[in-house]
């Protein structure tokens, strides 16, 4: 389904998709739906057979397992071979076109309770493809297709490969003795079994991007995608796999989706020199009138104007420069040198400030740095907060500022982590100080409208309603609403339910 809606002059456009074929999570087996993933009420239904999955209705539960009649129900208990079973309801559900995804796991011989989740996707999906083949009521030889279940099989270890084909051997035998018929597959369509926890067939078009022009969320089984800004006709549409700028530096979001998906993200932040990804893990200058960055990466700079990144050694990517008319006066404080005269080579090594060209010791810098930050995180890991701990965080805070740049995210969550202890600690008005000085950083390294600096605004929200401070905290919760609004729309409230209360509170004030 496809929605569109203005807002101002710009048109947003979402599109919600039902999921192909999904499995719960482990972790939710006892509190979720097994079907919409809803929490379940204090009278759940069960499975009437294997009454292993839990349902919040009748109605979730019939399209989650088909009907069941009571003939078939008492042949499928658990001194029934299954292989003798006689299965003739639907393996549609019976009240909607959607599959009937348990329907062929149970008999006393539930799947999920033995296999991991991805293994039982992956025979719902296999199900799935027999099911649409199957003449009604007969039996037949069915020569599966490559379902192409692994992702990247061939760059799988040996080992992996070889866990991949004993839980092909498990499926198909499951399998056979659930539609009891001459089963036929190829050696490749069963071999590779590895997949997400759902499928959903228009979503896994996208491709990724680091800085993304759509959200992606979920209702319930539906996977919504919504853009987030206005996309010029012809530019790609793109979503977000995991790393964005900002999360992540630009070392460890490559190295995340090579791992992960296999390949080398050359999105436009991945491209092109950007100021997040310059100061995110940064020192500051030595120099006390310099804003330059100094960073763990040396950056070489051709004279055809690429900047060639590496990282202890290891080459990370290449990077063209910005356009003159992206550059702002923060990236050319931060980076003065890499910018200027261009057309000539340059090297600024690791630990050279990349503005004015000045050198600290880094590993020293690096060592003092994690000390640091180690104290001020031992504020997390205390339920009950004395003087002495805040002091000495303040202490580390007060160190870190003279070590790390003043837009780098290690100041940013050390900021962050002082603020949660003095807003426990009922000092709210210094809550209010750290709070919003992690915001100012966090917008450097993602955007002001990022939904990350939302999140962070409705921590602000919470500290001014303890002060009473009803209209800074009627602001800044307008504020961090409209940046949810450009990523959930309607649906804000769905997705985060403490929104409306909040709002209610926030009112009364």
């Amino acid at each position: 389904m496809k929605v569109s809606m203005k807002l101002g002059h710009q048109t947003v456009i979402a599109r919600i998709e039902i999921c192909l074929l999904q499995i719960i999570m482990k972790s939710s087996r006892e509190t979720h739906c097994h079907f919409c993933f809803s929490e379940t009420p204090a009278d759940v239904v069960f499975c009437p057979s294997c009454t292993i999955p839990i349902y919040c209705s009748k109605r979730c539960q019939e399209q989650s397992a088909g009907h069941i009649s009571r003939d078939e129900d008492t042949n499928l208990g658990y001194s029934t071979n299954v292989a003798n079973l006689s299965i003739t309801s639907s393996c549609k559900s019976p009240r909607s076109k959607l599959f009937a995804e348990h329907r062929h796991e149970c008999g006393g011989a539930h799947w999920a309770a033995v296999l991991p989740a991805d293994v039982v996707l992956a025979g719902r999906i296999i199900a799935h493809s027999i099911v649409k083949r199957m003449p009604s009521g007969k039996s037949f030889a069915f020569s599966g297709p490559n379902l192409d279940l692994v992702h990247h099989y061939d760059q799988h270890s040996p080992a992996n490969k070889l866990e991949s084909h004993i839980y092909a051997i498990v499926l198909l035998l499951c399998l056979q003795n659930h539609y009891r018929s001459d089963l036929l597959w190829t050696e490749d369509s069963l071999s590779q079994v590895r997949v997400a926890q759902a499928l959903y067939v228009s979503g896994s078009l996208f491709n990724h991007s680091c800085q993304p022009n759509v959200h992606a969320y979920f209702l319930s089984r539906a996977f919504v995608l919504r853009t987030t800004e206005f996309i010029k006709s012809g530019s790609p549409v793109e979503l977000s796999y995991g790393p964005q700028v900002g999360e992540m530096h630009i070392s460890e979001r490559q190295k995340s989706l090579q791992e992960n998906y296999y390949f080398s993200c050359q999105c436009s932040s991945c491209s092109e020199l950007n100021l997040s990804d310059l100061v995110m893990n940064s020192f500051c200058c030595p120099q006390s009138n310099c804003l330059g960055a100094i960073s763990e990466s040396t950056y070489y700079r051709s004279k055809e104007n690429f900047v060639n990144v590496s990282l202890g050694g290891s080459y990370v990517c290449k990077l063209s420069l910005p356009d003159v008319s992206k550059v702002d006066m923060d990236m050319e404080n931060v980076a003065k040198s890499l910018l200027q005269n261009s057309g000539v080579s340059l090297n600024i090594d690791h630990g050279c400030c990349m503005s004015c060209r000045s050198c600290i010791d880094l590993s020293s810098a690096l060592a003092t740095s994690h000390r640091e930050e180690s104290t001020i995180d031992r504020l997390k890991k205390h339920t009950f907060l004395d003087k002495t701990l805040i002091t000495e965080a303040l202490q580390s805070l007060k160190q870190l500022k003279k070590l790390r740049h003043p837009y780098s995210k290690a100041l940013a969550q050390a900021e962050d982590t002082i603020a949660e202890a003095f807003a426990k600690v009922g000092d709210q008005e210094l809550a209010r100080k750290h709070c919003e000085a992690s915001i100012q950083i966090l917008e450097k390294l993602y955007h002001p409208k990022h939904i990350i600096i939302a999140h962070e605004l409705i921590k602000l929200v919470s500290i001014l309603l303890s002060l009473g401070d009803g209209a800074s905290a009627a602001a800044t919760f307008a504020q961090a609403e409209a940046i949810f609004s450009l990523y959930y729309g309607s649906h804000v409230e769905k997705v985060l339910t403490y929104m409306g209360a909040l709002k209610k509170a926030v009112i009364d004030v």
